[in-house]
């Protein structure tokens, strides 16, 4: 670092182990090892941004800065007083954004980020100027993430093919959907089972028991029921603890679980649409797809226009399952050439460096223009 190097201000979910929490941590920490990095933790949507900005007005009025919120869209209103350059950094599932997204983010970021090349188009298709917008992608931790991390010993040895999948119980996540294809697929002398993680995420009210009865699964002992998770690198044991991954997702941001999944070397089946599509190549298993309207309230849309998401083959996700334990040694190396392909190309790092690139050009932009503009006066 050099002393000229542009001060970034940076907002966001930095404590905590969901996705936001996780991007935000694993982006900022691996930038703070290439530019200066002043953080401001909130908690919801409460902290101490106010004090902090104006601290940083008055201490380093004379530097280059540029302040990133990695926040819901509708929260870039938090940089309505910085003076400097302003970055609003989001993640959103659908084909159509919140109306508060899109003012806010039009309206106080002079750049916008999306995670992915689809993201980017999303964001463009709702009114966002694209020439304003940028694509730096999420990552993943490879010293956490990788195929030679220790199992958990949380779940039982078995001889049976273990599926995992992560995600909170609700429609969008095709939880509740795969249980399903998973229970009719397989018959009585498959030995297959299926792992199943953050159902509860932010919804401490979801009666499980309830839901899975609703189903009337005919071999509901082969489901195993992960409890929370205190920290969130527990999950690279339970990764290699199991032999492949499903996420027949309807819309993905990015879809952490995915990559650090296929870090891990997990043999991957998912859909093959939105977010995912920037990282997964062709070593992951895509489910089919057609893309329908939201049926399933996503957020307040006057006119009830939620957008679209993916609707996954359930036949061919079955097909895909079935292939799976049926050529092990074959999706096991494909499973090892995907945990190369993220961990070399999508770390953290990588991340970082993108980040670096696109804040030097936007402090070199803007404090430039304002250099000419102040010379002219």
């Amino acid at each position: 670092m050099v002393a000229d190097d542009p001060l970034i201000h940076a907002i966001g979910w930095f404590d905590g182990r969901y996705v936001y929490n996780v991007h935000t941590r694993g982006l900022f920490d691996a930038l703070s090892r290439r530019l200066p990095v002043l953080a401001s933790p909130i908690r919801d949507r409460q902290g101490p941004v106010a004090e902090d900005k104006a601290a940083i007005r008055r201490l380093f009025q004379h530097r280059r800065r540029v302040t990133v919120t990695l926040l819901y869209g509708g929260m870039a209103r938090v940089m309505y007083d910085v003076d400097g350059a302003r970055v609003g950094y989001t993640v959103w599932e659908s084909t159509r954004l919140p109306p508060d997204w899109v003012e806010n983010l039009d309206r106080y970021c002079d750049r916008i980020w999306a995670v992915s090349a689809w993201g980017k188009r999303v964001f463009a298709a709702n009114g966002l100027a694209p020439d304003r917008i940028d694509v730096v992608p999420e990552g993943v931790d490879p010293a956490l993430f990788n195929p030679s991390a220790p199992p958990t010993d949380g779940l039982d040895r078995s001889p049976a093919f273990t599926f995992l999948a992560i995600g909170r119980w609700e429609k969008r996540k095709g939880i509740p959907d795969l249980v399903r294809a998973f229970d009719a697929e397989f018959g009585e002398r498959d030995d297959v089972r299926l792992v199943l993680a953050g159902l509860h995420a932010n919804q401490p009210g979801l009666d499980l028991r309830a839901a899975l009865r609703a189903l009337r699964l005919r071999w509901p002992e082969r489901l195993k029921i992960v409890g929370t998770l205190t920290h969130h690198r527990l999950l690279a044991g339970l990764y290699t603890a199991c032999d492949a991954f499903v996420a027949p997702t309807r819309a993905e941001g990015w879809g952490l679980p995915v990559i650090e999944a296929m870090a891990c070397g997990l043999p991957t089946i998912v859909t093959g649409y939105s977010g995912v599509t920037e990282f997964i190549g062709e070593h992951a298993w895509r489910i089919d797809h057609r893309l329908v309207p939201i049926d399933e309230p996503y957020f307040e849309a006057p006119d009830g226009d939620h957008g679209q998401w993916a609707e996954p083959d359930w036949h061919h996700l079955r097909h895909l399952l079935r292939a799976l334990t049926q050529n092990r040694d074959a999706a096991r190396t494909r499973g090892l050439a995907g945990s190369e392909w993220v961990r070399t190309r999508f770390s953290w790092d990588r991340a970082a460096a993108v980040a670096e690139l696109r804040l030097r050009e936007i402090a070199d932009r803007m404090y430039d223009t304002r250099s000419a503009d102040t010379a002219g006066v």
